[in-house]
């Protein structure tokens, strides 16, 4: 915490005035004795005199002279600095009604400085203070009830304060109480308030409440941006000494920013910003490696303690020089044992890591709780992670959180980090979302790219704030460009769940249509409340309509859940991609798609699903479109609207082009794929399928043609599938056991092929076939006809041949899916979670059984001789797209292979 001291203006009253304060002081006065030589007023200034007349005073029983003296003694002003003595003279001067000596007593007890710490005293006394109407004191008190401080932690409390101390002029009472409207702490959050007390904290030469200031310039925070005005209140915060000035003033010069770009003066304000402890100034520092290694060589051989504590970084980390551990550490020992700070921290790294020494944690503990009682900010966290789990010294989770606390407070983005992760979880006090929330926000500004991450996560899973994608989207961007590998994973999450890519805003119900019956204006675009007459667009169809409704009328819909009927005149280039088991497939221009879905999707091109025998709308028709629209999800292929061929008549579903193609076709062209982006199609694949099973609905017809390859921004690293044709995707109930099977004969479960029983488990059982596919890229069986002896072949046990470098996890969970017994079958979920561990610890601990499985199975395919795609010929008789099946009730056994279909032998083939 910072305190400010009142030290008096210097005044030019001249030898009149002198010579009233000599008399009176001569005569015994205080108030002469304490002014006398302080100021060197009509006289030369003198602090020896200054001291010996503030003695006279103090022992006179003058609160003020016991104050001042003091002073002197805390600051060795006309004698030697001792601070044991400077708290026994301040705690008179406050025992004494003193002001200023209560608020410095204060601040006394909060270090424990000069006596044994005690923050309840400490607030005590800075309660006195403050209700004595000091600034100082209310600022105190403020900080204490907005950390906690020897009370009851209370932010609205901790703002009224600020608020006091601010309207009497205190310039850190305006910083702070700037910080409580810009981050809404005690108070509603107002940017425009906390601009105009950062501007009176910055114009009173306050160096933080300048820092402030310019930030808001430059970010536009409560104040139009202007660049040129944040440079030069950067520039007075970083000429004050405040090192996030000096910092952001740095960067300001490397990048031009309000100024003319300048590397020198960047430089130069980054080593200020690095000497004075400040993390991103060290960072930014090592952009000028070669010059900062000569710079901190000839400094540290001359005895600078900065020179030589950034000279072992530099022989630390390989900085202009040749990497050197040893050199490293004997450079922070000698800046360390001189007492520089940022040498202590560096040293008790070393301690720590073994780093150029032996590992030594309680030699590093000690190292860093030097640093941290110096009120270096590395230290204070690098303490509290060593308090919090248990390094040289005992755990202790409530130190931690103290320390970590110290450093965010004074803006350290690595406490700010630690202290919100904190507050997630409850380590060393109360978890408290919203409070996690605001110190990953203050790590995360000031460029944490742990805090970034973090900060993400809150706003992907409505964490202490409300949920937006689209900002953990931005803040994942963030961390993974600073370099942090797991904002990379989450970034690359986003990327293949398509999580908030694009601001995708939710559907809303515009007042735009006039009824041309009523003539009033339509509650929505579609449909007229008063009259209830069918809108324009219709299709002609009152149950396509109804549906279209449906979607439009959902006010949580986001843009591309929202079905349109759209006029086939609407399509242009349309083009014939290929023949599907239920109709055929078209590629076309949508020339006036919404905006929010070419944003989105950042194509106009869709797929038109011409469907056979679609003249006139059939129920099964109307059970597809019904399935769409209840598993409406982005694991899910999108319908975006319906349309009619005026031609031939024909309806057609309008879906997303995937311009991947199908799992088929993107395997066959990419035969070396590794293990990781396997299990990403599967992990990806396996999330449509749950959704519809969470909906109780059965798929009915799963095989790689429906499974739909995408990827965004033309990103090849993030490819995923989307589960496309819910044609014959029904309820357990609506299926008829006299329907007959249909499909693709490798993927249809043996129970549906024998008596046509469709349950979840019998996709499961396609899961696992479409398992073999994603190891093998082979299409199943392709040697053999796709016929009824092949058909029989599966009902007995017939299962495609898996290859001998298959991972042995993945191979037991794919037999797991076609396993005889379908109660045996895995759940969605099951695959999905142990899809979704494989994933994680192969991106963070390549160590496990199942990582090292799947890296050796890479390293077979890198073999010159591994064959990974099939070259056998594919027979005439195997077919790609869905067909009536034959179903062993259908085969004459005694004529093809005599025996009976019912007694057949389910035994698994050891193939």
């Amino acid at each position: 915490m910072k305190t400010i001291f009142y030290n008096e203006i210097r005044t030019t009253e001249g030898k009149e005035k002198f010579e009233r304060y000599l008399t009176l002081a001569e005569a015994g006065n205080h108030i002469g004795r304490n002014n006398r030589y302080y100021f060197g007023s009509g006289t030369t200034e003198d602090e020896g005199k200054a001291f010996q007349w503030y003695l006279k005073s103090a022992e006179g029983g003058d609160s003020d002279g016991q104050y001042s003296l003091g002073y002197c003694y805390q600051n060795g002003i006309g004698t030697t600095k001792d601070e044991e003595k400077a708290f026994r003279w301040y705690l008179k001067s406050a025992e004494a009604g003193n002001l200023l000596g209560q608020n410095n007593l204060g601040d006394y007890y909060y270090f424990g400085t000069g006596t044994t710490k005690d923050e309840e005293k400490a607030f005590q006394w800075y309660l006195k203070s403050a209700e004595g109407g000091d600034s100082d004191g209310k600022y105190s008190l403020g900080y204490c009830y907005r950390n906690g401080i020897g009370t009851t932690k209370d932010e609205e409390k901790a703002f009224q304060w600020y608020l006091k101390s601010a309207e009497a002029g205190n310039l850190l009472g305006h910083n702070n109480l700037g910080d409580c409207y810009y981050f809404g702490t005690g108070t509603t959050k107002d940017e425009e308030k906390a601009f105009q007390w950062y501007l009176k904290s910055a114009e009173g030469g306050d160096s933080d409440g300048q820092y402030s200031l310019g930030y808001c310039y430059q970010n536009g925070i409560g104040t139009t941006k202007d660049e040129e005005k944040a440079f030069q209140w950067y520039l007075k915060s970083a000429e004050g000494g405040d090192s996030d000035g000096q910092y952001s003033l740095g960067y300001c010069y490397q990048n031009g920013i309000g100024t003319t770009k300048d590397e020198e003066k960047a430089f130069q304000w980054y080593l200020k910003s690095a000497e004075g402890g400040d993390s991103d100034g060290q960072y930014s520092l090592g952009y000028y490696e070669v010059k900062a290694f000569q710079w901190y060589l000839k400094s540290a051989e001359a005895g600078n303690l900065l020179g030589q504590n950034n000279l072992g970084s530099c022989y630390q980390n390989g900085i202009g020089t040749t990497k050197d551990e040893v050199k490293a550490f004997q450079w922070y020992l000698k800046s360390a044992e001189a007492g520089n700070l940022l040498g202590q921290n560096n040293l008790g790294s070393c301690y720590q890591n073994g780093i150029g020494t032996t590992k030594d944690e309680g030699k590093a503990f000690q190292w860093y709780l030097k640093s941290a009682e110096g009120e270096n900010l590395l230290g204070q966290n690098n303490l509290g992670y060593c308090y919090q789990n248990g390094i040289g010294t005992t755990k202790d989770e409530e130190k931690a959180f103290q320390w970590y606390m110290k450093s965010a407070e004074r803006r350290d983005s690595d406490g700010q980090y630690r202290l919100g992760y904190c507050y997630r979880y409850g380590i060393g006090t109360t978890k408290d979302e919203e409070k996690a929330f605001k110190w990953y926000l203050k790590s995360a500004e000031r460029g944490n790219i742990f805090g970034q991450n973090n900060l993400g996560l809150c706003y992907e899973n409505g964490i202490g704030t409300v949920k937006d994608e689209a900002k953990a989207f931005q803040w994942y961007l963030k961390s993974a460009e600073g370099g942090n590998s797991m904002g990379q994973v989450n970034l690359s999450y986003c990327y293949r769940n398509e999580i908030g890519i694009l601001k995708i805003k939710k559907h809303q119900n515009k007042l735009k249509n006039r009824c041309h019956n009523c003539e009033e204006l339509n509650s929505q675009d579609n449909a007229c409340s008063n009259c209830e007459l069918i809108p324009k667009w219709t299709s002609g169809n009152v149950e396509i309509d109804k549906i279209i409704q449906m979607t439009q009328s959902d006010d949580d819909a986001k843009e591309w859940e929202i079905w349109r009927w759209i006029n086939y005149s609407k399509f242009r280039d349309i083009e014939y991609l290929a023949e599907g088991g239920f109709g055929s497939i078209w590629k076309a221009e949508w020339i006036d798609m919404p905006e929010e879905l070419f944003e989105f999707y950042k194509s106009n091109h869709v797929v038109l699903k011409k469907l056979k025998d679609s003249q006139e709308i059939s129920s099964e028709f109307l059970k597809e479109l019904k399935a769409n629209f209840q598993c409406r999800d982005r694991y899910v292929l999108p319908i975006l609207g319906i349309t009619q061929d005026p031609k031939t008549k024909e309806h057609a579903i309008v879906l997303r082009y995937m311009k991947n193609g199908n799992l088929r076709d993107f395997l066959k062209q990419n035969n070396s794929l590794p293990w990781i982006e396997r299990l990403w199609l599967l992990n990806s694949f396996i999330r449509g399928l749950e959704i519809i099973h969470s909906k109780g609905l059965i798929h009915r017809d799963l095989h790689p043609g429906n499974l739909m390859i995408t990827e965004v921004y033309n990103n090849s690293k993030h490819k995923f599938i989307r589960l496309g044709d819910l044609g014959l995707c029904r309820f357990a109930n609506e299926i008829s056991s006299s329907g007959g099977a249909y499909g693709i004969l490798p993927y249809i479960a043996p129970e549906v092929l024998h008596k046509y029983q469709y349950t979840q488990a019998s996709d499961i059982y396609s899961v696992g076939i479409i398992m073999w596919i994603i190891s093998t890229g082979k299409i199943p069986f392709a040697i053999r006809a796709y016929d009824s002896e092949l058909a029989v072949d599966i009902f007995n046990g017939l299962r495609p041949k898996i290859n001998r470098d298959t991972p042995q996890c993945y191979i037991e969970l794919m037999e797991k899916c076609w396993h005889k017994d379908p109660t045996k079958h895995p759940s969605t979920k099951m695959i999905f979670d142990t899809s979704e561990r494989w994933i994680e610890e192969l991106m963070f601990n390549d160590n496990t059984e199942h990582s090292l499985m799947f890296l050796k199975a890479n390293e077979k395919m890198q073999d010159k001789d591994f064959e990974f795609s099939s070259a056998e010929t594919t027979h005439s008789g195997t077919y790609l797209t869905s067909h009536i099946l034959p179903s062993p009730l259908h085969i004459q056994p005694s004529s093809i292979l005599g025996f009976d279909v019912n007694k057949l032998n389910f035994n698994f083939n050891d193939n």
